[in-house]
This record gives C-alpha cells, structure tokens and sequence, in this order.
C-alpha cells in the first residue's frame, strides 16, 4: 500500500516552500491523516485563488 501520508506532508512542504510559508516536517510528522488533508486543501485553495486573480 502507498504511504499517502508522505505525499500529504510533500504536498504541504512544496506550497509552504514556493510561497515562503514556516512549515516543518517536524511539525507536521505528529499530525493525524485528516488534518494533514485539511491544510494541504486550505493551501491550495488560498494559494490557487492568488495566482487565479493575479491571472485575469
């Protein structure tokens, strides 16, 4: 079975990384599937948005 969790905690790390966020893996290693889940969606929506206006 894939570790999804690892691409979850990638996926946050990639965002935090391109816009200059504080995010560790330190920090998000001790947090539940779920909430890992959460915030990438919450990155990507916030993060998708600006570059979707600084578009059009």
């Amino acid at each position: 079975m894939k570790d999804y969790r690892e691409l979850y905690i990638q996926g946050i790390l990639d965002i935090a990384e391109e816009h200059g966020l504080d995010y560790t893996r330190e920090q998000l290693d001790p947090m539940p599937e779920d909430e890992l889940i959460a915030l990438r969606d919450r990155l990507r929506m916030k993060y998708e948005n600006i570059h979707f206006k600084r578009y059009c």
